[in-house]
């Protein structure tokens, strides 16, 4: 039977009219046959009158078709709202920033109507409001189900049905355990404190979690589109859980609010849905560094000496954070007055060291009428209250405790009032906790009962509508308090739970994530997923959070820590301590190491973060992400983009030697060596526990800065830019600022954008600034990947610049160059100026995809080494046969070189000539093997303890 729908129609230059249906229904990419199994007379035009049963209401087109009322709105291009209501039913939304309503074309029958907004085109059938939603190439996608559509149940709840091909993948929904597609589970909104005893957090598979994001992305060849469903209140998304080609969205009350958002790739769904619900502010710079955190530093003196610890061991570090043991008697905006009795001395210590504080703070107030934030509470009418009218009473951190409901702005704007006390103490950011909101009172469901009332923001309501955006409610209190206490500069606050639009308030941290490997796998698609619901500034607690993290799993999460937005060791009171140096030594070094190189990319991190400030791109990405034509990346949850250029096969496996990584299409070079892979493919490295599997995209540009020991010790000078050119363009934007202040929004920043192609006679680059911010006087060193022949010549908007002999010859010049032939890299210093252009003529043929690299050692002797005897150095890299060095000192100090395949580990170690000679750990214990990586590192700097032949 011929199915006739009405239809509405989104395209970006307009609909298509009756005239040509074949190309109005041809291009639904082959869905037709998983959905509906039937096909259209033709539609109808979006151009002509409305019918009698559809209306335009403000801007609205309000359609009654059977029992149901369906108002469709356009609020931005691209996006299509369904609200099953009439335009008369209240409408409030903690998660949409904008009430704009664009301009839509319909036009229709007594059995179908057509709607057209730019990017999206839909149909719906007069009799039932049977739904379809196409994009403006044709593809489908959002049908209802046969017999199926917008449903009420008798118990309040309600919901719609939809098809959707079991091959679709289904990303995003915020916070959430599992894989990176989220097909195939029933997955709930319901912020929630699954702290279990026995786990130490959150056991694997945990649902729900803190989070409550109704936002989902889906993919399906080569498409992707998102749905946002904005109702607060307890909403399942069935994702092909019960019936394998059904999406069936269910709330517990409220209206089914939905927004259908065009792509067609995920950054264009992104940079739409954070159109819609806002987007993340650009947070000060010194938050991308190091965080170190316990709950437990108590008193101020071990604040204090942990502090210089981290000085003392050279670990890079922005901030120090202080849990719940700072408080008195755990009262929120308090210090301790005997453990913590001098705040501003203590927060004036660590800024002297480079050091920000930041504080933890909850949402419970003790209830204690002496207290003034609990009278002023009680007295201002700022609390929640229970069916008899009288605040509602739970139990948290304080003992028996009140909730502030920040859904009134009046109790909005006390709290904030309440922000400015840590700031005036020298606070530099705040972590709001607890604020699911968590009642350790089982009797609720450990939270505050959905029948305690809310204000609403005026339209009265209770905590079954208030409980999922509480936290949202909350942040933006805190936001506004610390805009208000220090106007100058940028807030910087932590949130655990969420809704939609949390990313204009707060960063996001995955919570009580367990010391266990299944955790830290769990965490990686944890960290995308949450990135692809909108939430860039996104980060876990390093080590974990609950349980005692062995030293291999410690470097494992450190090193995803490392490339993660946000970094920040934490852990409980009763864990084990977790800071860097608590693991022994050869955790402690690569720690040290880790951070160093992230310090090194932070340029690059908060060009990441402004760039997602302005378009709501994630920093942290899935590979579908950016390579979404590409199907076998839709499928990989294990490995990470940072930014367009860097991708990482963080180790997530105990005890792994090996580790199986697959390149999306194109050529990637290993980032530390050079050693090129030809993509797509599935390949595999071989591991240490340093090792960190990364791997650079061809035409990456990538800026660096010095090592510092935080992230404003001094100017970024020099400015270091890696590229590897590519036949195609490509470009990169570094984005600068005096990372603290406003200043940015009138201009006050520098934005140099720079261009690279690879040519038949080698490469060209050029940077073009804008902005009023002048940039610090600077060298601008570049290095070329890959250059392995010795270049012919090297020009600076047209001047000959002259080649230099050797590394250190080229720091010593205002400009040159200098052919790195370990590294296979042209390496070019000049002065940084607003416009240039670079030019450089070599041969661009590669030598071979990994050639051999040496790499140089200078080994320093024990006292009483014979300076008559030869030092060697044994490496599975040559069959651990002997390789002589030469003395530098005699009986002190020897070195060499080292020739070892480049892009791998190899393992080493240092002799007199023979294994009966062999080196030995102090106290003559018993030394394991040394690694080091195949690549043009600096020299590498060892020190032997021992010799076998003079032990007892």
């Amino acid at each position: 039977m011929t199915r006739v729908f009405l239809v509405l129609l989104v395209v970006l230059t307009g609909c298509p009219s009756t005239s040509a249906p074949d190309a109005f229904l041809g291009a639904n990419s082959g869905r037709d046959e998983q959905l509906d199994g039937g096909s259209t007379d033709g539609g109808t035009s979006c151009e002509g009158e409305l019918p009698p049963w559809a209306e335009r209401v403000d801007g609205s087109v309000v359609a009654r078709c059977g029992s149901t009322t369906l108002t469709l709105t356009t609020p931005l291009e691209g996006i299509l709202r369904l609200r099953y209501a009439s335009p008369t039913t209240p409408s409030r939304s903690y998660a949409v920033t904008t009430s704009s309503v664009q301009p839509l074309r319909a036009a229709g029958n007594a059995t179908s109507l057509g709607v057209c907004i730019d990017g999206l085109r839909a149909e719906l059938r007069a009799a039932d409001c049977h739904l379809r939603v196409m994009d403006a190439s044709g593809a489908v996608l959002q049908e209802d189900a046969p017999g199926g559509g917008y449903f009420e149940r008798p118990d309040g709840s309600r919901g719609v049905d939809r098809l959707s091909p079991p091959e679709e993948r289904l990303y995003g929904l915020g916070e959430k355990s599992g894989g990176l597609d989220k097909r195939g589970r029933t997955w709930v909104m319901w912020g929630t404190d699954p702290y279990v005893d026995a786990w130490g957090g959150y056991p694997p598979g945990t649902d729900p979690l803190y989070q409550s994001i109704p936002f989902f992305l889906a993919h399906h060849r080569g498409v992707t589109h998102g749905v946002l469903t904005d109702n607060s209140y307890r909403t399942t998304f069935d994702l092909g859980a019960t019936q394998p080609e059904r999406v069936r969205v269910t709330a517990a009350g409220g209206v089914i609010d939905q927004y259908v958002i065009a792509g067609p790739t995920p950054a264009e769904v992104l940079r739409r849905y954070t159109a819609l619900t806002g987007r993340a502010p650009l947070p000060p710079r010194w938050t991308l560094g190091f965080h170190q955190s316990r709950w437990g530093y108590s008193p101020d003196t071990e604040v204090r000496s942990v502090a210089d610890e981290l000085r003392r061991r050279r670990f890079p570090a922005d901030a120090m954070w202080l849990d719940i043991q700072h408080q008195d008697g755990f009262r929120t905006f308090t210090w301790d007055p005997v453990t913590f009795g001098d705040p501003r001395g203590l927060t004036g210590a660590l800024a002297a060291q480079g050091l920000k504080t930041v504080v933890i703070v909850n949402p419970a107030i003790k209830a204690d009428a002496a207290w003034d934030v609990f009278a002023s509470a009680r007295a201002g009418g700022h609390l929640l209250l229970g069916r008899d009218g009288m605040p509602w009473l739970g139990t948290v951190w304080p003992g028996t405790s009140v909730f502030p409901d920040f859904t009134a702005p009046a109790a909005r704007g006390w709290w904030s009032m309440l922000v400015q006390r840590p700031l005036s103490n020298g606070v530099r950011g705040l972590w709001i906790d607890m604020n699911e909101p968590t009642s350790f009172t089982p009797e609720s469901g450990n939270s505050v009962p959905n029948d305690v009332t809310i204000n609403g923001d005026g339209l009265l309501s209770t905590m079954a509508e208030g409980h999922n955006v509480y936290a949202l409610a909350e942040a933006r209190a805190t936001y506004e308090g610390m805009r208000a206490a220090a106007p100058q500069r940028r807030p910087f606050i932590l949130t655990r739970a969420g809704y939609a639009g949390i990313q204009r308030y707060a960063a996001v941290w995955t919570g009580d994530a367990p010391s266990r490997w299944e955790t830290l796998r769990e965490t990686v698609p944890m960290l995308l997923g949450l990135g692809l619901s909108g939430v860039p500034f996104v980060g876990s607690d390093v080590g974990g959070y609950g349980g005692a993290a062995t030293p291999e799993l410690y470097a494992r999460w450190m090193a995803l820590g490392s490339i993660s937005p946000f970094f920040r060791v934490h852990t409980m009171q009763s864990g084990a301590r977790q800071e860097p140096w608590r693991f022994g030594q050869e955790v402690e070094d690569l720690s040290r190491a880790l951070i160093m190189e992230r310090y090194r990319l932070v340029p690059y991190f908060y060009s990441l973060m402004e760039q997602a400030s302005r378009t709501g791109a994630p920093v942290l990405r899935p590979l579908v992400y950016e390579f979404p034509q590409d199907t076998s990346s839709a499928s990989i949850d294990d490995e990470v983009m940072v930014g367009p250029w860097l991708l990482y096969a963080p180790v997530l496996d105990r005890g792994a030697t090996e580790r199986r990584f697959s390149l999306p299409p194109g050529r990637w070079f290993e980032c530390t060596s050079g050693a090129v892979f030809e993509g797509p493919g599935a390949f595999t490295t071989n591991l240490t526990l340093a090792a960190l599997p990364c791997f650079v995209r061809e035409g990456a540009i990538i800026p660096r800065g010095p090592a510092m020991r935080f992230t404003d010790e001094g100017p970024l000078s020099p400015l270091s830019l890696d590229v590897y050119p590519s036949s195609e363009p490509s470009t990169f934007s570094l984005y600068e600022d005096d990372g603290d202040s406003f200043a940015f929004e009138t201009g006050a920043f520098a934005r140099t954008t720079y261009s690279l192609q690879r040519t038949s006679t080698g490469a060209t680059l050029t940077g073009r600034r804008e902005g009023s911010l002048t940039v610090p006087t600077r060298a601008l060193v570049v290095r070329i990947h890959r250059v392995d022949r010795p270049p012919t010549s090297v020009k600076v908007d047209g001047a000959e610049l002259s080649a230099v002999a050797d590394e250190a010859g080229l720091s010593a010049t205002p400009q040159g160059w200098w052919w790195d032939s370990r590294d296979l890299s042209l390496v070019v210093r000049f002065a940084d100026v607003a416009s240039f252009r670079l030019e450089a003529t070599y041969d661009v043929a590669l030598a071979g995809a990994a050639p051999p690299v040496l790499v140089r050692f200078e080994v320093a002797v024990p006292a009483g080494t014979p300076t008559t005897s030869t030092v060697f150095i044994t490496s599975n890299a040559n069959g651990w046969t002997h390789r002589p060095l030469a003395w530098v000192r005699p009986g002190e100090l020897a070195a060499g070189e080292l020739s070892v395949p480049r892009g791998t580990w190899f393992f080493f170690k240092f002799t007199r000539g023979g294994f009966e000679t062999v080196e030995k750990w102090p106290n003559c214990q018993e030394a394991s093997n040394r690694y080091a990586f195949g690549g043009a590192t600096p020299v590498r700097r060892e020190q032997v303890f021992g010799w076998r032949d003079q032990c007892p």
